[in-house]
């Protein structure tokens, strides 16, 4: 059962993002917006075993928008094994406020890193729903379509750490990867600096360990380089929703190229 004081590491849930626990939608939005309450959902989810384990919302200018932004959540069920160091996990994103649809994406979270991956279309698409047809029986096809697919999950990971880069690969994996989180380019990223791991255990020359190398930085951030005043500056995380999803994404797709 998911209430206000439900706890995330120390912080509980509500302070994190409030917005999930709003039962009423925007008094902005027409009397024709159909509502679903993502409680609600959150709350049928947990009857069929999948968690909360963290969530996060869009920041807003005043505390009354706060109720009714845009929200995601990363869910877990304790029957589904790990994928390597990795636990797969289903995304959920909506809003209250009429600006957003209500999307699941399948996720993977890293344990050695903290660090939470969404997995693209092409492996995984993401399930829209509109609000006027909620009901438990289409969120259950949901889940039951995600363990489905955790084989499909499995094999492309498999593919994935199958295929060795050369250095020259890698180089211009990662010189792509800049690209995706900059759309015009950043000259001041360094690519070995990018390419470093952080840890020995995502040494290597396989394209999923690159991936992985590459993905955290870009979204955790932390990465030290010489900014345009040649000052040494520490790369921010995206913060974002829509940004962290469509990075996330793309970097996903932009390793499946290289397959």
């Amino acid at each position: 059962m998911i209430d206000k004081k439900t706890l995330i590491g120390d912080t509980k849930i509500i302070d994190l993002a409030p917005s999930i626990f709003t039962t009423t939608k925007s008094p902005k939005v027409s009397d024709k917006y159909s509502f679903i309450p993502t409680i609600q959902v959150l709350e049928d989810m947990d009857n069929l075993g999948w968690e909360v384990f963290n969530a996060t919302q869009r920041k807003s200018r005043n505390s009354k928008d706060s109720l009714f932004t845009k929200h995601m959540v990363r869910l877990r069920n304790k029957s589904v094994d790990r994928i390597g160091d990795s636990i797969p996990e289903i995304v959920l994103e909506n809003s209250h406020d009429g600006r957003n649809a209500f999307r699941l994406h399948a996720g993977l979270f890293r344990l050695v890193c903290s660090n939470g991956l969404v997995i693209a279309d092409t492996t995984f698409e993401q399930i829209k729903i509109k609000h006027q047809w909620y009901n438990f029986d289409e969120i259950k096809n949901v889940t039951d379509n995600m363990l489905k697919r955790i084989p499909a999950i499995i094999n492309k990971i498999n593919t994935l750490n199958g295929v060795t880069l050369n250095l020259e690969q890698q180089t211009q994996f990662a010189q792509d990867s800049i690209n995706v989180r900059w759309e015009k380019g950043n000259e001041n990223i360094n690519v070995d600096d990018l390419l470093s791991p952080t840890r020995k255990d995502d040494r290597g020359d396989e394209l999923w360990k690159v991936f992985n190398v590459i993905q955290e930085k870009l979204i955790k951030g932390g990465l030290v380089y010489n900014n345009k005043r040649e000052k040494m500056q520490k790369l921010r995380p995206i913060i974002n929703i829509d940004r962290q999803i469509n990075v996330n994404k793309k970097l996903w797709e932009l390793a499946e190229a290289y397959v």
